[in-house]
């Protein structure tokens, strides 16, 4: 019996399984494992909904069922065992996965933990500000953000309330641009003036979503002044305490609520530092996603230290995940059986679709690019086929009917 575990349940691990189940549906030899702490799928590029939705209008069981998906449905049928466990030590030499209450050996091993909040040795960053890594980190953010207001509304002197946003990607952008609706119901709801609900954004480089071509930037950057968002660029952020984000340039800015959304890194591997970790904790693999030193253990998404042809690391997005997963869903046969698939992988251009607030977006892909409510809908046809990938197409459709429903509340 071949032993396949899969560490992480996240866009590269789960498609990992569905995508190897498939692929050895016939081969009752081979057995795959799927291991999480959770017993749901997340659905991360939905949290800023949650962070920035009001608690009169969508309870949070709403909220759960709008970015969770049990793993439970989605494995119905499935060849898949799934234990939901943390992953105490991992030995590659010996090929054991060590859990709390049992221990798993293995043949092959596929490592997805996803990733965690970049701090960048910040001091006080990590202290006093709040991630959106997490369904409980959107709710805490959502709770904040409230609770600011309500107390700002019993001071005489009506001070501003002031929500700072670090990091000015694509993360960040959707989470601040929705917030804005989130203030507009605040400010209704406690009597508090608006004028003085302030969001900002602070972005260390010299444009919004850097990376990208500039067009998009320029469309996000005013998108922003539209919403009466502040971005604040080439803001290099080198301190933070309980009150005050300080600047490289020697400024300081006043806050009330602070959400960190500069950068990422992986999530760490308990493995006795046997693994070789990039400066990002990310595993160099090769082009089939084998871990340096170690052919039997494979990383995806956030785990995996790939580069594309210009040398570059490969963006750590969910759909580069999606695609690292059917890759090595083609390539782990040949190596099972001691061959050298035909061909490497190779990083896909996909489109880029940033959400900025309501019904609004910004599409780009090759050739085509919209913004407004145009993208918005190409936006939620793009959910539905990753929703279709993992519970089927007519129940993909029900869950981003529900979605809309409940976000389009505080539009």
């Amino acid at each position: 019996m071949t032993k396949i575990v899969i560490v992480g349940a996240g866009f590269g691990g789960l498609q990992a399984a569905l995508h190897l189940e498939k692929r050895f549906s016939l081969n009752k030899n081979v057995e795959i494992t799927l291991i999480d702490k959770r017993d749901y799928h997340l659905f991360t590029s939905n949290l800023y909904e949650v962070a920035s939705s009001e608690e009169e209008l969508t309870s949070i069981s709403q909220m759960e069922k709008s970015v969770t998906v049990p793993i439970a449905e989605i494995l119905t049928g499935k060849n898949i065992t799934f234990l939901q466990a943390e992953v105490k030590e991992i030995l590659p030499k010996e090929k054991k996965v060590f859990l709390a209450t049992k221990k798993l050996d293995y043949d092959y091993l596929i490592l997805a933990l996803g990733s965690q909040s970049d701090f960048f040795n910040i001091a006080g960053a990590e202290k006093y500000s709040l991630t959106l890594k997490s369904l409980p980190d959107a709710l805490r953010i959502r709770n904040q953000v409230e609770f600011e207001v309500q107390s700002h509304m019993y001071d005489v002197s009506k001070k501003t309330v002031r929500i700072v946003v670090a990091g000015g990607g694509y993360t960040g952008l959707e989470l601040a641009t929705e917030l804005k609706g989130l203030l507009d119901i605040l400010a209704l709801k406690y009597q508090y003036p608006r004028e003085k609900m302030e969001i900002e954004v602070i972005e260390a480089n010299n444009k919004v979503i850097a990376g990208f071509d500039d067009r998009l930037s320029v469309d996000a950057y005013d998108r922003l002044l539209d919403l009466q968002i502040r971005p604040r660029l080439s803001a290099r952020i080198t301190e933070v305490d309980e009150h005050f984000v300080s600047l490289l340039s020697g400024e300081k800015v006043a806050y009330d609520v602070l959400v960190w959304t500069t950068g990422v890194k992986a999530c760490p591997i308990n493995s006795a530092n046997v693994f070789t970790l990039d400066a990002k904790g990310r595993l160099p693999v090769n082009g089939f996603f084998q871990v340096q030193n170690f052919n039997e253990v494979f990383a995806l998404g956030d785990n995996a230290g790939i580069m594309d042809s210009k040398s570059h690391p490969v963006p750590a997005t969910s759909q580069d995940a999606w695609h690292e997963a059917r890759y090595l869903a083609y390539a782990l046969p040949y190596i099972m059986q001691n061959q050298k698939p035909p061909r490497a992988y190779e990083p896909k251009k996909h489109g880029f679709i940033v959400a900025l607030g309501g019904k609004w977006a910004i599409m780009s892909y090759n050739n085509i690019y919209l913004k407004g409510f145009i993208a918005y809908v190409v936006d939620q046809f793009a959910h539905i086929r990753y929703y279709a990938s993992i519970v089927g197409y007519w129940k993909a459709v029900r869950y981003i009917l529900f979605q809309v429903k409940v976000y389009s509340r505080n539009d």
